[in-house]
């Protein structure tokens, strides 16, 4: 899973990069007798092998305000799609983020509590010189303040792997503001203009079935809004192996996005299916441990958590208000000719709501839980080409 929210800086980042990939995660950490003080700290590296993730978290338990203090740092290089460079050597750019994050926990029982997190955070792309002229390329710096609230409620049971009884949602808001701090020379901080809101909510519900199954539920929606926003792009499952991404959707640039973010499942298509400020997701799984029914001592840790799985998935992304709005740029097309003073618009139909259906395995191999599933997709009305995608972890 992405680490510290997985929210990418947008401006001068790959179309694509919103799905980091796998990565192979050193982590160790410290408690002392009574657990009221926790160290954490970890390296990943991503199995592409073109860059490092580093991150620090502190944990004071001792009262009943819980206090964390985390700091995170990630360099990831990318080619660059740099027109100005005529070279057979590949222009690469290495974007850098560094956040400190400060969060407050505070119980109101034993299932419910309230939090608030402040975040100081600074992305920078930095163009690797591959040839004079790139020297000149400029160094894009951003630098943001957030402050974000939730409420959590929380009775889950784990019963075994992927398999929980009970019920767990959030509601929660943030908001970001963009600064400009300059520490060469005569150090320098101003604030931009406006701000950065986000309200969303994720609300899940564990049916137990059948003694040992389970149907597990989710719903999940956000949305941003303000002088900037988050891109969010749906589609395919979390922690994919492979990904795919669908380039036949368009981004509209015109939206001012800060951020980009991948929301899954919505299984039986590519990523990027739909776009947009904001995003709409609901999920249904019947998950069955099969092996549980034929005996009650399994010694196996693959038996006993192996699983035959069938689901459901719906989503949209949308621009605007809402996502069947007339205006969408999801169904409107602008063709202008070149030296014409004629701009032709294209109204056609294309269902917002994406769904997928299908059936998969969930296992334990080597330590790992593996998830497959084989999915179609349905895009308005009309059931696509059957999609497999193998992912590693458990729920949704």
């Amino acid at each position: 899973k992405p680490l510290f929210g997985g929210l990418n800086s947008f401006v001068g980042t790959p179309q694509g990069f919103g799905f980091l990939p796998p990565g192979i995660l050193m982590k160790g950490n410290f408690k002392d007798l009574f657990e009221d003080y926790e160290i954490e700290g970890g390296v990943r590296v991503p199995t592409s092998f073109n860059g490092t993730e580093f991150f620090l978290v502190f944990d004071d338990k001792k009262k009943r305000l819980d206090k964390r203090y985390a700091f995170y740092r990630r360099a990831l290089r990318f080619n660059a799609e740099d027109e100005n460079v005529q070279t057979q050597i590949q222009p690469r750019d290495e974007n850098t983020l560094f956040l400190t994050q400060y969060q407050l926990r505070y119980p109101l029982n034993i299932f419910m509590s309230v939090r608030g997190t402040a975040t100081l955070r600074f992305d920078q792309k930095i163009p690797l010189a591959t040839e004079l002229n790139r020297l000149e390329a400029p160094i894009i710096r951003e630098q943001r303040v957030g402050l974000r609230g939730e409420f959590v409620f929380d009775n889950t049971l784990k019963v075994q792997t992927n398999i929980l009884n009970g019920s767990r949602w959030k509601v929660f808001g943030e908001v970001y503001k963009k600064l400009s701090i300059d520490l060469n020379g005569e150090p320098s901080f101003s604030a931009a203009e406006g701000f950065m809101g986000v309200v969303g909510f994720d609300a899940r519900h564990y049916q137990r079935l059948l003694k040992y199954s389970v149907l597990a539920g989710r719903i999940a929606g956000q949305t941003s809004f303000g002088n900037e926003k988050i891109l969010y792009q749906i589609g395919g499952t979390d922690n994919w192996l492979l990904p795919r991404y669908n380039n036949e959707i368009e981004v509209q640039n015109d939206q001012n996005y800060a951020f980009r973010q991948v929301q899954t499942n919505v299984r039986g298509f590519d990523l990027n299916i739909r776009n947009g400020n904001s995003f709409a997701l609901a999920n249904v799984e019947l998950r069955m441990p099969v092996f549980r029914y034929l005996s009650k001592n399994l010694r196996s840790n693959f038996l006993r958590n192996f699983q035959l799985v069938g689901f459901f998935d719906a989503g949209t992304a949308w621009i605007g208000l809402n996502p069947f709005d007339d205006e969408s740029p999801l169904n409107t097309a602008i063709i202008e000719a070149e030296n014409n003073p004629v701009t032709l618009r294209i109204n056609y139909f294309r269902d917002p709501i994406v769904m997928g259906y299908g059936g998969g395995i969930r296992m334990t191999l080597f330590g790992y839980f593996l998830r497959f599933d084989y999915a179609k997709g349905i895009e308005t009305r009309q059931v696509q080409d059957r999609k497999l995608y193998l992912s590693l972890g458990v729920d949704f």
